[in-house]
């Protein structure tokens, strides 16, 4: 027998069956050979019906009196902390959503979860592999019997293509490929929910770090006052005027309000320091810019969304649905695994012998595999599933209504604040009309240089309540803005910054 194996003349006719076998393969091996999906069909929860966000229902609604300038006014925009209008906001915004290291990794994070999706997505496409082999062999008795003398050892090769496919009957794949594009969009609101904190950070330390700017600016002049209290009470004294008390009390005055002054620089400095980081710079090279509370502008209506639509603005609460998706997604998978699952596989190669015309070589294989016995581990894990999907529906719900209580309480909270600032603003306007009168009644010959001076220091001390007030109003403000979502959900994202942001990772 030659050492080909296959006579010449009959080569030609197995190389054109081969050839068709090859186009029967492409032609069998397509996707769309899918048959049911099991496993339960998803429904979104239902949104709460609820009216209102908290029990002071006829307040919330409006957020404060009906005399209040700041009510409802639909929901925030993506950029919303524009609303302040102040570009060293804006500035520092920019830098943080570009530059902060959390943003950073939920980015890196959501590109994974994506990638991990075309991963499962390729399941459903023929797997293909090119293969080929080279060397040297001898057959034994084993094979070929007595024949076996007839085939001396010799050299051979093989080059071809092994096709492989899945028709996933039951779809297990789809129901896999669902639950990671779930995850995938669960890892996007878990990245937003950063990007929300962030910017939501970032506006209340600024914030912190203007009011407290504003306050050790107060208590200078608070305690410059004092100075030149002591200094008048202590030229009475020795002039006779004036008992020593006087000079006693205001030096235990000056100390007391020099003591204001430290940790108000600490905080002022904490402050800057945490922007720092925020924007994902180190302290001891990058510097806050200075702000004040004259750089932003109260809002004069606050955005909020209406109960029924809270469940689709807050990035949170989209993530724990998507995540009840992937649960029920893996309930359809782990029931597909109870069913029988066929494969089908094919190759066609090309095979000689070193130094010798290659012939051609093909085979098609379908297979099934019907679950029998697995002491119990496909059925148990179908239960698994089942339980993730009841968690993830108690996750959900436990998100929603945390959600609820975030909105109502900012909103009591904003209230209040704007009641507060009301009544000092009223303060203020107070003490300035007594610093007037003492002022005027002392040009006038009545009462002692120390009624003004005192007078002054008590206008100082109710601007610095005051500044507390506003700041309040600010911190409540934003934190409404994050409470409701931030308007991420808005499809329609047109701020730049922002848009360059959400969408790299997409």
């Amino acid at each position: 027998m030659p050492p080909n194996f296959l006579p010449p003349s009959q080569r030609p006719k197995r190389v054109a069956a081969a050839s068709r076998a090859a186009r029967l393969i492409l032609v069998v091996l397509v996707p769309g050979l899918t048959g049911c999906t099991v496993g339960p069909t998803y429904k979104a929860p239902q949104p709460p019906d609820a009216a209102t966000f908290g029990e002071t229902r006829s307040e919330t609604a409006t957020i404060a009196s009906s005399s209040s300038p700041y009510q409802a006014a639909g929901k925030p925009g993506s950029d919303w902390w524009r609303l302040f209008h102040s570009p060293r906001l804006d500035t520092l915004v920019t830098e943080a959503l570009q530059s902060n290291w959390s943003i950073q990794a939920a980015q890196a994070n959501l590109r994974k979860a994506a990638e991990g999706l075309h991963a499962a997505q390729g399941s459903l496409m023929p797997q293909i592999d090119a293969t080929g082999t080279e060397g040297r062999q001898e057959y034994g008795a084993a094979l070929f019997g007595p024949w076996a003398w007839t085939f001396p050892a010799f050299s051979a090769y093989s080059a071809g293509l092994d096709v492989s496919y899945d028709p996933d009957i039951f779809g297990s794949n789809h129901r896999l490929i669902q639950m990671v594009g779930a995850q995938k969009d669960a890892e996007r609101e878990r990245r937003d929910v950063t990007m929300l904190l962030v910017v939501g950070d970032t506006v209340l330390t600024a914030f912190e770090a203007a009011s407290t700017a504003d306050q050790i600016a107060v208590i200078r002049g608070v305690i410059d006052t004092d100075r030149e209290t002591l200094r008048l009470a202590t030229l009475a004294w020795q002039a006779g005027r004036r008992p020593r008390l006087d000079v006693v009390t205001a030096e235990a005055q000056l100390a007391h309000d020099q003591s204001l002054l430290p940790p108000l620089i600490n905080a002022h400095e904490a402050a800057r320091t945490t922007l720092a980081v925020l924007t994902g710079h180190s302290p001891a090279n990058w510097t806050a810019p200075i702000l004040t509370l004259a750089d932003f502008s109260l809002l004069p209506d606050i955005p909020v969304v209406v109960p029924s639509d809270l469940v689709h603005a807050r990035p949170d609460i989209i993530g724990a649905e998507a995540m009840m998706r992937a649960t029920n997604a893996e309930i359809g998978a782990r029931t597909a695994d109870l069913y029988p699952r066929l494969t089908l596989s094919a190759a066609a190669a090309a095979e000689g012998l070193m130094g010798g015309p290659a012939g051609a070589a093909w085979r098609l294989i379908g297979g099934a595999a019907l679950p029998l016995f697995h002491g119990g581990t496909l059925k148990a894990r179908k239960k698994q599933a089942e339980e993730d999907y009841r968690i993830a529906f108690d996750h959900y719900q436990s998100v929603v209504i945390n959600g609820f209580r975030e909105v109502a309480d900012s909103l009591n909270g904003l209230k209040n604040a704007s009641t507060e600032l009301d009544n000092q603003r009223q303060a203020l306007t107070s003490a300035d009309d007594a610093l007037t009168l003492s002022q005027a009644g002392y040009q006038a010959g009545r009462g002692t240089i120390l009624q003004p001076i005192n007078a002054r220091r008590l206008f100082l001390l109710a601007r610095q309540n005051t500044v507390r007030a506003q700041t309040e109003m600010f911190r409540q403000t934003v934190r409404i803005m994050v409470a409701t979502g931030g308007g991420l959900a808005d499809s329609h994202v047109t701020p730049d910054q922002w848009r360059s942001v959400r969408l790299a990772a997409r």
